[in-house]
């Protein structure tokens, strides 16, 4: 009983952490953020986030998380939809692609910055502390969201389109193509760090046209957000 109280202490205390550090996010800028700050406003002492966290850029990490909810829940919607593979290609990147242009600084750190190849246990680890905001997912969007890195994420929404009739990508190639999407995101998130005056919404439909020619994909791209 004692070890279980303690237990739901330690997660509360994280909790707190998480919470301050959003708000200070939101407030200051992700930029601003330091363990003195965040300890202050949690209403601890700064060595305590030591017993929560490995240091700052992975509570940073956690406290981003909050910001996924709008494609999260998307996602649990295209969960329950029948679609072509060319079709859930394009709708995923355009979910993907609107969110993380909303806040380029977080979504480029969390995607490119220290923890960026080890994102499995920080993704689970968030939900396990806020599992109100999980959603559920089909086996191939669960599979694809819980991904390592944006790599294994991006291969993911890649693979069913292998040797489709409607693309270039093919077994062989979808490696090399894969890096080429994940390279372009990875402009696509700098521009916007840069430049945040630019255009969210042409940016996003720039990008899908970037990935319909990367994997030679000749018809006409879907814009499930706009026809809605």
């Amino acid at each position: 009983m004692a070890e279980c109280e303690k237990d739901e202490q330690k997660a509360k205390n994280a909790v707190c952490f998480i919470k301050a550090t959003q708000e200070l996010i939101d407030t200051e800028g992700l930029d601003k953020l330091s363990i003195r700050k965040i300890a202050e406003k949690a209403g601890f002492h700064n060595s305590t986030i030591y017993l929560y966290f490995k240091d700052l850029q992975h509570l940073i990490l956690l406290a981003s998380l909050k910001h996924f909810a709008e494609y999260n829940h998307t996602l649990a919607e295209y969960s329950r939809q029948q679609r072509s593979p060319e079709e859930s290609f394009f709708a995923i990147w355009e979910a993907f692609g609107k969110t993380v242009l909303q806040n380029p600084p977080i979504f480029y750190n969390f995607f490119f910055g220290k923890y960026s190849q080890n994102l499995t246990p920080i993704i689970r680890q968030y939900y396990e502390l806020f599992p109100e905001e999980k959603e559920e997912y089909s086996k191939e969007i669960e599979s694809m969201y819980y991904g390592n890195s944006i790599q294994e994420r991006c291969l993911q929404i890649l693979a069913p389109l292998a040797d489709h009739p409607t693309v270039r990508v093919t077994s062989d190639n979808m490696e090399l193509v894969n890096s080429i999407i994940v390279s372009c995101l990875k402009d696509l998130l700098q521009q916007k760090c840069e430049n945040p005056a630019l255009d969210s919404q042409q940016l996003n439909a720039n990008f899908l046209s970037m990935l319909s020619y990367i994997i030679g994909y000749q018809g006409e791209i879907p814009s499930f957000f706009h026809a809605n």
